[in-house]
């Protein structure tokens, strides 16, 4: 539900999705999802958006901000209900061991940080990602992106992203 429209871009676009990252030729990853990129993948380039990498700043509190950030988003566009929608999604779909490997693959010494090309976004409002990324122990060649928007913005706007992704696959 949540990356329908970045799918529908991805595809729309030219670009093929496949459910097995270890398989793809980019590896797309947002938030947590930068947690769980497969140690053995044949991907040439590897996109990191959002990471959530804030020290010292509580993944609660930075969820409090997200959830007031949105929710009056949302209602100024008058989509509260889509919302509503959007975390109950996220509360009936969060699985507890999934966010277990995430937390444990949270290191940087953890294969998510690998020595293959690795492209990382941080959209300027993300409250889970810091705004000095570029500093973070990154291992191998990092390019660096920071784009408009808050966390979430990929799956809202996915355009600038598919664009990316296919200057990736020419």
């Amino acid at each position: 539900m949540i990356g329908r429209q970045f799918e529908q871009a991805c595809t729309q676009s030219g670009l093929t999705i496949t459910k097995d990252p270890a398989a793809a030729d980019i590896i797309f990853a947002h938030s947590g999802g930068c947690y769980l990129i497969p140690t053995q993948n044949r991907a040439q380039h590897i996109v990191l958006v959002g990471i959530a990498y804030w020290p010292g700043r509580p993944w609660l509190f930075a969820t409090t901000i997200k959830v007031w950030r949105e929710g009056r988003l949302y209602r100024q566009l008058g989509q509260s209900g889509k919302w509503a929608q959007k975390w109950l999604f996220h509360i009936r779909y969060a699985n507890f061991l999934t966010g277990l490997r995430m937390a444990r693959n949270r290191s940087f010494e953890k294969p998510w940080n690998s020595a293959q090309k690795q492209f990382i976004i941080r959209n300027q409002h993300d409250v889970y990602c810091c705004p000095d990324l570029v500093n973070a122990p990154f291992n191998g060649p990092r390019a660096f992106l920071s784009l408009p928007g808050e966390h979430d913005d990929c799956w809202q706007n996915p355009e600038r992203y598919v664009d990316l992704l296919q200057s990736l696959h020419e």
